[in-house]
């Protein structure tokens, strides 16, 4: 799927039926909070996940293969190499929180693209991880930095700095995008069988 040349998704087709999405950033960020809310089990997230996506859920099986593919925005995520190397990657910590991060988030949407998230009244999800990504010279993304810098790769003379911001914007109990997009594979590896 091309962002630039191809309509945007925004129904789900199954049985000969179509089936609207709720495609606007807003629920697929509140998708996102909920799915790596830690303290609720997944057996009563599935439901609530699904109704925030779909006005109508489809009975599809296949359900959740759709969903990763929407959440990637239509890419699969690359293979992680350790090294340049297949294998293993070290586990990268949360660079992100959409709720921790809100007020940063706000922020750089207005500072860099002159865009006040509050006011919008729908941004395509698609659209909005474009920009997300595209984020640049603003706090946010200074913060952002500073929790991916690995301190064993970072020479000496930054290593007090590096500990001091990763404990200054440090985020709870956070997953990285991988890991998010890894769980919603086992779930959906899970409902297959």
């Amino acid at each position: 799927m091309n962002l630039l040349y191809e309509t945007l998704p925004a129904v789900y087709e199954y049985g000969g039926k179509q089936f609207e999405v709720n495609t606007d950033f807003r629920c697929w960020i509140r998708f996102e909070l909920l799915f790596t809310d830690q303290d609720v089990p997944m057996r009563d997230k599935k439901n609530a996940l699904l109704q925030i996506i779909f006005p109508t859920v489809p009975p599809d099986p296949d359900l959740w293969e759709f969903i990763l593919w929407f959440y990637q925005c239509g890419k699969k995520s690359p293979e992680i190499k350790a090294n340049g190397k297949s294998g293993k990657a070290k586990k990268q910590a949360a660079v992100y929180s959409f709720e921790h991060d809100d007020g940063y988030i706000y922020a750089a949407f207005l500072e860099v693209y002159g865009i006040d998230l509050t006011e919008l009244d729908y941004l395509h999800w698609w659209k909005f991880k474009s920009l997300f990504r595209g984020l640049h010279d603003c706090k946010f993304t200074d913060i952002m930095g500073y929790r991916a810098e690995d301190l064993d790769e970072a020479p000496d003379y930054r290593k007090k700095f590096l500990r001091d911001m990763k404990k200054l914007y440090a985020l709870p109990r956070s997953l990285s995008e991988q890991q998010k997009i890894d769980e919603l594979k086992r779930i959906r590896e899970q409902l297959k069988t």
